[in-house]
């Protein structure tokens, strides 16, 4: 049976030097490390939530900025007076004079007009001319005295990813004559989420998501725009969508060959639980760009249904930390030897004049009473050497004077 009166003294000063020296140690340290570990976390989250929030309201002013653009250029008299008399040359030059200055903006493509029957009639783009808009949702909304901003999607003229602005031309006795868009790259909405790669870390990157989970723009198309055109990383949904708008983007082929037969469909869970409910959150998540666990925050848009997300692996985050736990687990197995060393030497402090006295002990014992006690300490085992020193003394006296009573 185990039973710890029978261990060696030498054995049992080791073990208590070990748990009193290597277990507060240990606690000290596992508790320091957590408190660091909730910190990192912390900041993580908090510098997360900033980027996220700060880009999806760029991204926002940025849509504001196009809208209040198409509204005040529907405002024109060029415009009011091209829709008043069409056949008119001057109206005419006037109109596309007016309309070639507003498309010389940044990210323009183009703007242009369509009569209520939604044909295009004027555009600073002569390739618009003549394509019929009317099934559009930006023209349907105009046309019903609504400015708009559509959802993004590739554009028939170019084949490349578009975003419209539209509002109402409106009569001076408030009908409305006709329509105004403006056709603008998404990359200039794409600009605004590039500038979230590595933001907040080696590896972290932004998503935008229209109200379907489907990924509209990505921070990692920073420097290599065609090659995510055709990555599962762009125009793919993070959950599956439902049968009816499946069929809506496959029947307008809203993202081009994107979607040309169906959703597809690379799935992020948790960032699909996190589009349920509105509003800013931070969470952990999977990626669908690296094997680790991230970290997240997901921010929503005000002028669309949109939401945007920003995420960072774990190690973008942890890696300070995880050199400084090295760096501890080092400290700590150094310690961890510096303790055995002095335990035994204090141990061996103890034991081995015990020791010593013990083999006195034995070899007076055997008769040889002369034996030299090699312990010269102040403390209670030079009182015991001291102590068998007397002891070896009275004997020797003892047989001394045994021997004269012999001899008298």
């Amino acid at each position: 049976m185990f039973n710890l009166r029978d261990w060696r003294i030498r054995n049992k000063l080791l073990v208590l030097f070990l748990i009193f020296g290597i277990f507060p140690s240990g606690l000290l340290g596992g508790l320091t490390f957590r408190v660091f570990r909730d910190v990192v976390s912390n900041q993580a989250a908090s510098s997360l939530l900033g980027h996220s929030v700060s880009t999806s309201s760029a991204v926002d002013q940025y849509l504001t900025d196009k809208r209040e653009d198409i509204v005040a250029a529907s405002q024109l008299p060029e415009f009011t007076a091209y829709f008043a008399n069409p056949n008119d040359v001057l109206n005419q030059q006037n109109t596309l004079r007016a309309l070639r200055a507003l498309a010389n903006r940044a990210d323009y493509e183009s703007v242009a007009l369509a009569n209520p029957e939604g044909l295009q009639v004027i555009s600073s783009s002569t390739g618009d001319v003549g394509i019929n808009i009317a099934f559009r949702p930006y023209f349907q909304e105009a046309l019903k005295g609504n400015p708009y901003i559509s959802d993004p999607s590739v554009a028939i003229a170019t084949n490349r990813p578009a975003i419209f602005f539209s509002a109402p031309i409106l009569s001076s006795g408030g009908q409305v004559l006709g329509v105004i868009r403006s056709r603008v790259s998404l990359g200039g909405i794409w600009g605004l989420i590039e500038r979230d790669k590595d933001v907040a870390g080696k590896g972290s990157y932004g998503m935008l998501l229209d109200e379907n989970g489907i990924r509209l723009a990505n921070s990692l198309s920073l420097g290599r725009r065609d090659q995510m055109e055709g990555s599962l990383l762009l125009y793919t949904a993070i959950a599956p969508v439902s049968p009816e708008i499946e069929k809506t983007l496959v029947t307008e082929k809203r993202f081009g060959s994107a979607t040309a037969a169906q959703v597809q469909v690379v799935a992020i869970p948790e960032v699909a639980n996190a589009l349920i409910t509105p509003g800013v959150k931070t969470f952990e998540t999977s990626s669908d760009n690296n094997a680790e666990r991230n970290f997240a925050a997901i921010a929503s848009l005000n002028n669309k249904p949109w939401r945007y997300v920003v995420m960072s692996p774990f190690s973008s985050f942890f890696s300070e930390l995880n050199f400084w736990s090295t760096i501890y687990t080092v400290a700590a197995a150094l310690l961890i030897g510096i303790i055995i060393i002095v335990s035994y030497w204090v141990a061996a402090g103890f034991t081995n004049p015990i020791n010593r006295l013990t083999q006195v002990a034995d070899r007076i014992s055997l008769g040889e009473l002369d034996a030299q006690i090699d312990v010269n300490r102040k403390d209670e085992i030079g009182e015991l050497a001291e102590a068998v020193s007397r002891m070896q003394a009275s004997l020797q006296a003892a047989i001394e004077r045994l021997r004269a009573r012999r001899t008298a």
